[in-house]
């Protein structure tokens, strides 16, 4: 398998294809301009039996006249490579007669890419003619279906070589995987796996005419054997660096900047504790762009201060996710165009220099929300629209028992702008409706209210994933309180004696009447 890997890598730097342009190459700004970077995941394309070319460029046709300027394109299903690849020729063992009974839409897929076609090419295509820059991301270690090593989407290093992987647990997946040493992710620790990623990876770069490339990280953020941590970091700075030059390589060669960005935990912690050096990388000048990601869940606890103390150099993108809580048996709760306005307006008030969207398109209707990315980085419009800014569980406030205080940025001036009213709502597990719990913004006492319904603004869908009634308190917000800035909220169960409570979300909207909801078209209203 060295022997291959080595003749892979040498092969791809010398096989220049047509397949993603045509001379003259896209021009690119030298220095990183982006404001909106959207993850488009090709997964999402596998599920129509018979594809096209214009049903994928569709994904990015609706995104022309929105505030998205760059798209990450994430070539691959979970572990698959959805391209006419050389170095991972997967697709060439299609049949007609093929029925992948745990997952078809990979047959969907690989019929389309065996008949000609290229998801990749078109995806670029569209981008070039909606005037969106245009990222390869890879996903550096994907934990899909692990589990289960029959599973028709993981590819030919990972199938055939699980001396490759961190370990082979006798027993299904952990859900522990950040943990756990046995589990079956790759081992960078291994040339082989650094050789696969990198020529796949230079095949992309080489073969479409790319604007620059994304390392994700954050799927999955597992590289090393624990005690390998310290070592692996030294390791992965140098791969970094590896496909940092040969970025530059390209680039040079095409007269044009590749830029290199970086998809990362949410803490500086938790890229350290994954090998990632990400402060280093940027001192060493080897990466243009940090994007801060939660992974998988939408939260405003991003550590965003921290990137911006620790680094100089790169632009710091903060991440927002399309569901704020765990899909689970019970369904998902998505992600409204208020909180990703309340998100973008936090975040650009704490500093980052422009926000990344994932799985955004993975929601009941993704056409009528690609109409919320209108205006989403423009910040003087986020502070005259309504918001609702949501502290979740899973990021470091949530869930706790019995009390919380919370530090909640809402850069809105209400004395500046005219808002109609304000509601607070915590959420608790299981009923609060016999307790009482006392809640203060900035030292003032809120008063209990009655508020319609179970969610401050209408949800995308309603489903047993949302809290029901009993679990829920709302209290009215005098808007002459907030301070636009930091305000203190201190939630506290005065009951705590007779029954323990255990606090799980706190959200805060800000309501104007009479705005327009693209949600329901121009005649709907956010209150």
């Amino acid at each position: 398998m060295k022997h291959c890997i080595a003749i892979m890598v040498m092969a791809v730097g010398t096989a220049i294809g047509t397949a993603g342009f045509a001379e003259p190459y896209h021009a690119t700004s030298k220095t990183v301009d982006y404001k909106c970077i959207f993850n488009h995941e090709l997964l999402i394309i596998c599920h129509k039996k018979e594809n096209s070319s214009r049903y994928i460029a569709s994904f990015i046709e609706k995104l022309e006249d929105t505030d998205v300027d760059a798209i990450m394109c994430c070539p691959t299903a979970w572990r698959t490579n959805l391209f006419p690849s050389k170095i991972d020729p997967r697709w060439k063992e299609y049949t007609p007669d093929q029925v992948s009974k745990k997952f078809r839409p990979f047959d969907y897929a690989m019929k389309y890419i065996h008949s000609g076609g290229d998801p990749v090419k078109d995806t670029l295509e569209a981008c070039r003619k909606c005037g969106k820059d245009f990222f390869i991301s890879y996903r550096m270690n994907d934990h899909h279906y692990i589990s289960d090593p029959t599973w028709p989407t993981h590819n030919f290093i990972w199938r055939e070589h699980p001396e490759y992987w961190l370990g082979d647990p006798e027993k299904s997946f952990s859900s522990n995987w950040r943990n756990n040493d046995n589990v079956r992710l790759l081992n960078y620790m291994l040339p082989e796996v650094r050789d696969y990623y990198f020529s796949i990876i230079e095949e992309l770069c080489t073969n479409y005419d790319v604007d620059g490339a994304e390392l994700d990280f954050q799927r999955s953020p597992r590289f090393f054997h624990n005690d390998k941590i310290e070592e692996g970091t030294q390791v992965m700075t140098a791969f970094v660096k590896r496909i940092k030059d040969m970025l530059d390589r390209i680039g040079n060669d095409r007269g044009k900047s590749l830029k290199l960005c970086v998809r990362v935990p949410e803490t500086i912690a938790k890229c350290e504790k994954a090998g990632l050096d990400v402060p280093g990388w940027d001192a060493a000048g080897l990466v243009d762009m940090i994007n801060v990601s939660p992974y998988f869940i939408h939260t405003m606890e991003l550590g965003v201060e921290e990137f911006k103390a620790k680094t100089r150099r790169a632009k710091i993108y903060g991440e927002m996710n399309f569901v704020t809580f765990p899909k689970g048996k019970a369904g998902r709760r998505y992600t409204t165009f208020e909180v990703y306005r309340a998100s973008a307006l936090n975040l650009f008030h704490r500093g980052v220099d422009g926000l990344s969207l994932f799985n955004y398109d993975y929601v009941p209707d993704r056409l009528a929300m690609a109409e919320g990315l209108k205006g989403i980085t423009d910040v003087e419009y986020l502070k005259t629209i309504p918001k609702n800014y949501v502290v979740y569980p899973g990021f470091g406030s949530f869930p706790a028992t019995n009390e919380k205080t919370i530090d909640l940025i809402i850069p809105d001036d209400t004395a500046k702008v005219k808002f109609d009213r304000a509601v607070l709502r915590v959420e608790t597990k299981g009923s609060c409706a016999d307790l009482r719990i006392d809640v203060r913004l900035n030292g003032k006492q809120l008063t209990p209210c009655k508020h319609e319904g179970t969610e401050l603004f209408p949800p995308l869908a309603q489903n047993p994933a949302y809290a029901t009634r009993d679990a829920l308190k709302f209290y009215a917000v005098p808007l002459d309180i907030l301070v636009p800035g930091s305000n203190k909220v201190e939630i506290k169960n005065l009951d705590k004696q007779k029954t323990k409570c255990k606090l799980i979300s706190m959200e805060l909207a800000i309501y104007k009447r009479g705005v327009p909801s693209v949600r329901n078209g121009a005649s709907g209203q956010t209150d």
